[in-house]
C-alpha cells in the first residue's frame, strides 16, 4: 500500500511538472500577439539617443527606422529567453537577443541587449 501511494505522489508531481511547462510556452506564443502593430519611442545606443519606430508584423517582420530616415528590415522569433532580431542576409542562427518587458497594461515595451542597446517604446 505505501509502494502505491509513493508511486501516485510521483506520478501526480510528473503531470504537474509537465503541465507548468505547457503553461510557460502558451503565455510566450501568447507573447507574440503583444508585439503585432507600430511602436515608438527612444533608442540608448552605445551612449546615444535616437528616435526609433519598430513595426512588428504577424509574418515575423519587423521594420525598423532610425530618426525618421534609416531604415532596417529584420525577421523576428520569441524563445524561452528572448526576441531575436534576425538580419534576413545572415546566416539563420545570427540574431540579436533583446530581453523583453511589457507594462502598461502592454502599451509599453522596454526591449534590452546587454551588450548595447535599450529601446523604450510606447505602442500605437
Amino acid at each position: 500500500m505505501k509502494k502505491k501511494l509513493i508511486l501516485f505522489c510521483i506520478v501526480i508531481l510528473l503531470i504537474s511538472i509537465s503541465l507548468s511547462g505547457c503553461n510557460e510556452n502558451s503565455s510566450k506564443k501568447n507573447d507574440k500577439n503583444k508585439f503585432i502593430g507600430t511602436w515608438i519611442g527612444i533608442s540608448n545606443y552605445l551612449n546615444d539617443s535616437f528616435n526609433v519606430t519598430l513595426t512588428f508584423f504577424k509574418d515575423n517582420s519587423l521594420k525598423q527606422v532610425s530618426e525618421g530616415e534609416h531604415v532596417h528590415w529584420f525577421n523576428y522569433e520569441l524563445d524561452d529567453t528572448c526576441l531575436y532580431f534576425r538580419f534576413p542576409e545572415l546566416p539563420e542562427n545570427y540574431g540579436i537577443c533583446y530581453y523583453y518587458e511589457f507594462s502598461n497594461n502592454n502599451n509599453s515595451l522596454t526591449l534590452t541587449n546587454e551588450s548595447f542597446d535599450t529601446l523604450i517604446l510606447n505602442k500605437q
